[in-house]
């Protein structure tokens, strides 16, 4: 397989636009992690069902800031190893472009991989958040 410029430029618009949505994502959950603090702060009956679930809640989006944080490296190391993929086309080592540019692919895999399971405690966070009006139980 022959690598050239084309191929691994093609990744560079998208890994920056992958970081953005990860910070957008982290911005959001800390947002979140505030709101909840300052209402369980003014409110800390612990025998409370509803501090119960914000202590859930609370749970759950320590979890997701860590997946987050995950994602955000891998998402930036991608970014570097995708410019020393570049830098190794324009040097011509196309052996070790196509060693970095494999090292861009796995990174940028795991990031979608833990994206999607990110989605998942989301997700899981937001039924929690729910349970206390769902009339099915």
């Amino acid at each position: 397989m022959f690598l050239d410029l084309t191929a691994a430029t093609l990744m560079l618009p998208a890994i920056p636009f992958l970081m953005l949505s990860f910070g957008t994502r982290f911005t959001v959950v800390s947002e979140l992690i505030r709101k909840i603090h300052d209402e369980y702060a003014s409110n800390i009956d612990v025998d409370d069902v509803r501090a119960k679930r914000m202590l859930g809640e609370i749970s759950t989006l320590k979890t997701r800031l860590l997946v987050i944080q995950i994602n955000q490296t891998l998402a930036s190391l991608s970014f570097l190893a995708n410019l020393f993929t570049v830098f190794a086309l324009y040097m011509g080592y196309q052996y070790l472009s196509k060693l970095f540019f494999g090292i861009v692919l796995v990174l940028l895999m795991l990031a979608i991989i833990l994206f999607i399971i990110e989605i998942g405690i989301a997700t899981k966070s937001l039924n929690l958040h729910l349970s206390d009006v769902d009339t099915n139980d």
